[in-house]
């Protein structure tokens, strides 16, 4: 759920109520009983974020944060802050592979904001050292090994 700001043009996208998002069946959707989930969220929903993670039925690991990267223009002011980071938590049910044997992801990185609500390539690059079937719900464009 996201309030427009007065000068903000509508989205090109649909957008779901707190209550809305916490009643996908998410958990369903889930192939194999030992997965991993990446849940994207902002400040303002980190709390709820992870409630609604455990509510989905997943046990919450740990929370990553993309520094979104700027040229000259700015990030979303907010008083004396720049909001330019979003965040994404980590689930699991089951015992997933939580220790590979390869290169490690770092929970934090660094890229350049790309459109509204799209989320960089690195990150889902990064992700594809990890074994098994792939799906992104809210997905802005079609990428390799993800449904």
């Amino acid at each position: 759920m996201r309030r427009r700001r007065p000068n903000q043009k509508s989205m090109d996208y649909k957008t779901m109520t707190l209550d809305e998002i916490r009643g996908l069946k998410i958990r369903q959707w889930a192939d194999d009983e030992d997965c991993l989930i990446f849940m994207w969220t902002i400040q303002k929903y980190l709390y709820e974020s992870k409630e609604i993670l455990e509510g989905w039925g997943f046990n919450y690991l740990v929370t990553g944060v993309w520094e979104k990267t700027y040229g000259r223009s700015a990030g979303m002011p907010l008083y004396v802050f720049l909001w330019n980071a979003e965040f994404y938590l980590v689930g699991y049910t089951g015992r997933p592979p939580l220790f590979p044997k390869r290169k490690l992801i770092p929970l934090a990185f660094s890229a350049p904001n790309v459109r509204h609500s799209e989320k960089p390539d690195i990150f889902y690059d990064r992700l594809l050292m990890l074994d098994g079937p792939r799906i992104d719900i809210f997905a802005r464009k079609e990428r390799a090994g993800w449904e």
